[in-house]
């Protein structure tokens, strides 16, 4: 084959790529392959198949073919840095920051070194996503702007400028800015389909699709996750769909649409490209808890997005279920997860110092405590910060921690407003029965005896042990297990000074005569 002819080969193949058309681009390198004698061109060609398997989401396979392309380009310092910058993204989305990290910042060194922009300027879009995967978010976002400030120059420059475009909005997302967030990531996808890389537009709308769920704008979310699907289906950019998937399920279970959320999970667990599964599990996850009324399943679902996080929560995920997770840990009588939950999200808000990081942190910290006056402030903060899903949860959480009736049923009224404004029919038919047993439920408001001593829990328990119930019939009753009950009313001896259950019962007797 001529090299000119050649040449022109290596760029219909990058063009096919960015533009999605897998077929065609694997094509083309499989001749450029069998024909080229060129070491240096034939590890471009491995570079660009490594970049269609990143696509389709074989982050492993990726990150392999990444490998054998950087040793072809040994030689060549200005393909090297296009190699490593590109393949330092797979490394990003195979979670491992440390090789992203290192090949990110020898990419940039040699791409300025040598005059390949379009190197320098993916390199720093996967440093802005590797700081944002730690939760630096400051330094994510000066590197994700400086990604973002370049012109468009050459061909191929649609292959970073778009993605370091979601990188901003990602990162605006997680410092509690959305509106700029969501300005960020419509550029991306505009700048996407100007530039012809509509490869990569699934996992755009996916993300888009995210950002809209999460602020309260479900219309837009599920409009956004069916075109992401449309889109990876006819590219075969198969990464974006269990994010897609999973946003649409969660929508459809939280609205009632059991059939349709299981449909979804279902297709998203049978399309799995690995054993690992790929980006966006913990949605699919997430959605499995949303449409299951069995607490015993929905708290598994729970548990399972939490792993798939790694217990690590460094995106935006966390921050709808984490509190959720930590109240039903302690309501399946598995305190130790609880703990560890909620440790972890302190750290991560400590990390990123935001006031949704820091809310979650809260709510979850009051909830393990049995706070409920730290779990109202936690809940002043998440009111500040427009995410409507976890304040309604969290507001579930705090009528149930209520002592005074009064309190219980304003929590429910705020938690009823939030779900039926988001269309969640099945939690607004939940904290609707909720309201009815709070309207006929006489709770005392201050009965006589040290009660602000004990957790709401051990308020709870105590006052059917001194109504005279058993261990079991108190666990029956508030729907926990025996051995919690014994060990809130131990805590609750301690806290009282009293030697056991007759004097318990003794001190709070009168106040509920």
């Amino acid at each position: 084959m001529p090299d000119e002819a050649a040449v022109d080969q290596e760029l219909a193949l990058w063009l096919h790529v960015q533009a999605g058309e897998f077929d065609q681009a694997y094509a083309v390198a499989t001749r450029l392959l069998i024909l080229g004698e060129d070491p240096v061109q034939r590890g471009r060609v491995e570079a660009a198949l490594g970049l269609m398997m990143q696509r389709v989401g074989l982050m492993a396979d990726s990150r392999d073919q990444f490998e054998r392309a950087a040793a072809l380009v040994d030689g060549s310092p200005a393909d090297r840095a296009l190699v490593l910058a590109f393949g330092s993204l797979s490394s990003v989305l195979g979670g491992d920051l440390d090789r992203a990290e290192r090949e990110a910042r020898e990419a940039d060194r040699l791409g300025a070194a040598h005059g390949v922009q379009i190197a320098v300027r993916q390199a720093r879009t996967t440093l802005a996503a590797v700081h944002l995967g730690r939760g630096e978010l400051e330094a994510a976002l000066a590197l994700a702007r400086d990604a973002t400030s370049y012109g468009n120059d050459g061909v191929g420059q649609g292959e970073y400028r778009s993605t370091a475009h979601v990188v901003l909005a990602m990162a605006l997302a997680e410092l509690d800015r959305m509106p700029e967030a969501h300005a960020a990531i419509a550029r991306g996808v505009a700048l996407a389909e100007e530039e012809g890389d509509t490869g990569q537009l699934a996992w755009y709308l996916a993300s888009q699709a995210m950002l809209h769920f999460i602020d309260g704008h479900w219309a837009r979310a599920r409009d956004e996750a069916a075109r992401s699907v449309e889109h990876a289906d006819r590219t075969g950019a198969l990464a974006a769909r269990p994010l897609a998937w999973g946003i649409s399920a969660c929508m459809e279970g939280l609205r009632g649409n059991v059939t349709t959320a299981r449909g979804l999970i279902a297709r998203a667990r049978s399309h799995r490209l690995g054993p690992g599964a790929g980006l966006g599990e913990e949605w699919v996850a997430l959605a499995a808890a949303f449409s299951s009324d069995d607490a015993a399943e929905r708290y598994d679902a729970l548990r399972d997005a939490w792993f798939r996080l790694r217990g690590m929560p460094s995106l935006l995920a966390w921050k709808v279920f984490a509190h959720p997770l930590v109240a039903l840990a302690l309501q399946r009588d598995d305190r130790a997860l609880a703990e560890v939950v909620s440790a972890r999200v302190g750290a991560a808000a400590t990390a990123a110092g935001t006031a949704s990081a820091r809310a979650t942190a809260q709510c979850c910290a009051a909830t393990l405590a049995g706070d409920p006056a730290g779990l109202a402030a936690g809940l002043d903060l998440l009111r500040t910060v427009g995410r409507p899903l976890p304040l309604a949860f969290g507001c579930v959480a705090a009528a149930q921690a209520a002592l005074r009736s009064e309190d219980r049923v304003a929590a429910l009224q705020e938690a009823a407003a939030v779900f039926h404004r988001l269309g969640a029919t099945v939690w607004s038919a939940e904290v609707a029965r909720m309201l009815v047993d709070a309207a006929v439920d006489d709770v005392p408001a201050a009965p006589a005896g040290p009660w602000h001593l004990l957790s709401p829990g051990e308020a709870r328990v105590v006052r059917l042990a001194v109504q005279g119930l058993s261990n079991a019939l108190i666990a029956a009753e508030v729907g926990t297990s025996p051995r919690t009950v014994q060990t809130q009313l131990a805590s609750a001896c301690r806290k009282c000074g009293v030697a056991g259950r007759v004097q318990l019962a003794a001190l709070f007797a009168a106040g509920l005569s």
